[in-house]
């Protein structure tokens, strides 16, 4: 009886046990689950983006327009008397009294309505060309203020971690102040740089919320999800002289070469303007009443056609030409502007990603290790009474510092390399 008693005690135990660890398990995965990693943030940040949806629009808008630009305009209906006498008002009274009805159709100078609608196809081509840098640029964006969000959040637990080693020194410092081996300024002072500490953990949450909202702006509130525990692993970059080399296919650029082909369009456009103009008049005259032989009066067509006349071309088609020119100048020059500061960022980003890297090995293998030793050592003295707080206070701000830095280095590294990302993704 007793065995069977104690069988289905440990049965119940064991399935205790199960059903704990199982709910442990669903538990840490349902945790993992809602970790925003940035490559979730990039995809809900491009799925989500406004400033993508208004470029589509824009770009369709003007492809529909560069149609409805090639159209010849509307014809015009006319219809009148002609001619009636203000005697008698009567229609049959005078052979040349008519009821007129009639089209004008307007055709503009030479091909400037081909040459309209070109252009402003190039302009929607533009806003479509400006879809891939909105897109590369939010994702830079994003990347840079998810990596800021990182910074401040690992930073928060480096000042409660720090925090504890002061607590730890507290407690040595109370202690030998208890057994009179130091004055109560010892315990003073630690308990001053622990209320320090708080303040400056109070700071960094307050940072840490303000990043938040910032990248909530382009995630929404999947931004308030805590983050993953580990940097992005992106790949080595491309050798700076392969990004120089590409960097004419960036997006920026030619969306520059889509405003610089519309220019030229507009200046196509002004030339055409050197060209007469054609309006054609067809109208059809109803007569009423007979002739002085008893015939009935012959209706009558006239066919009319009025040519523009540019003479006098200074002031108005001269004008539209240079100025169509100097733009097509300045869209040119804005090209070369925009490959000028791209080539700059370029080679700053790469030639930052290079410094961090070696300075974050050093952080690694010399100053990390070294604070952590020191720090270790100056807390033994202190609890031994061999050593001062002053030295062992100094050794775990060092420590502090050291940390913060390290974790900054490798955060503006990261961000580095995500600027250059901006640089990669050109031609993906």
């Amino acid at each position: 009886m007793f065995f069977f008693l104690n069988k289905k005690i440990l049965k119940f135990i064991w399935g205790t046990v199960f059903f704990i660890s199982l709910i442990c398990s669903y538990s840490l995965t349902f945790a993992q689950s809602n970790l925003l990693t940035i490559e979730e943030a990039e995809q809900l940040a491009i799925d989500t983006a406004p400033e993508i949806r208004k470029l589509l629009a824009d770009g369709r808008a003007l492809s529909e327009q560069a149609v409805a630009a090639r159209q010849l305009p509307d014809p015009k209906l006319m219809a009148g008397a002609i001619n009636v006498p203000t005697n008698t008002f009567s229609f049959t009274q005078d052979d040349m009294t008519m009821i007129s009805v009639g089209l004008q159709q307007a055709f503009p100078p030479g091909c400037s309505l081909a040459v309209k609608s070109k252009q402003i196809n190039a302009l929607a081509e533009a806003e479509y060309k400006k879809i891939k840098d909105q897109k590369i640029t939010l994702l830079r964006n994003v990347r840079q203020t998810w990596l800021d969000l990182y910074y401040w959040s690992h930073a928060i637990d480096i000042l409660e971690s720090n925090q504890t080693l002061f607590q730890e020194l507290f407690q040595v410092a109370n202690s030998q102040y208890s057994a009179n081996k130091v004055n109560q300024t010892d315990v003073l002072q630690v308990q001053l740089e622990l209320s320090r500490l708080h303040d400056q953990i109070t700071q960094f949450n307050q940072q840490l919320q303000t990043t938040r909202a910032q990248l909530a702006r382009w995630i929404g509130e999947s931004a308030y999800h805590p983050l993953t525990s580990t940097l992005p692993s992106w790949s080595q970059p491309f050798p700076i002289e392969s990004l120089e080399r590409q960097l004419e296919q960036h997006p920026l650029l030619k969306v520059d070469a889509a405003m610089i082909n519309a220019a030229k369009y507009e200046v196509a456009w002004a030339k055409e303007q050197y060209k007469p103009g054609l309006m054609l008049d067809v109208s059809y005259g109803l007569r009423q009443g007979n002739m002085a032989d008893g015939t009935h009066r012959s209706d009558m067509l006239t066919a009319n056609v009025t040519l523009d006349l540019p003479v006098f071309t200074h002031n108005r088609q001269d004008r539209q030409l240079k100025s169509s020119a100097y733009q097509l100048e300045s869209k040119k020059f804005e090209k070369q502007i925009h490959y000028k500061d791209l080539l700059q960022e370029l080679n700053v980003r790469y030639a930052t990603w290079q410094s961090l890297s070696h300075r974050e090995k050093l952080y690694e293998q010399e100053l990390i290790p070294q604070a952590k030793q020191n720090t270790k050592a100056a807390l033994i003295t202190y609890q031994n009474a061999t050593g001062d707080l002053t030295t062992a206070l100094r050794s775990v701000s060092n420590e502090l510092t050291i940390r913060l830095e390290q974790l900054q280095i490798q955060i503006e590294r990261a961000k580095a390399r995500a600027a250059l990302l901006y640089f990669e993704e050109v031609v993906a």
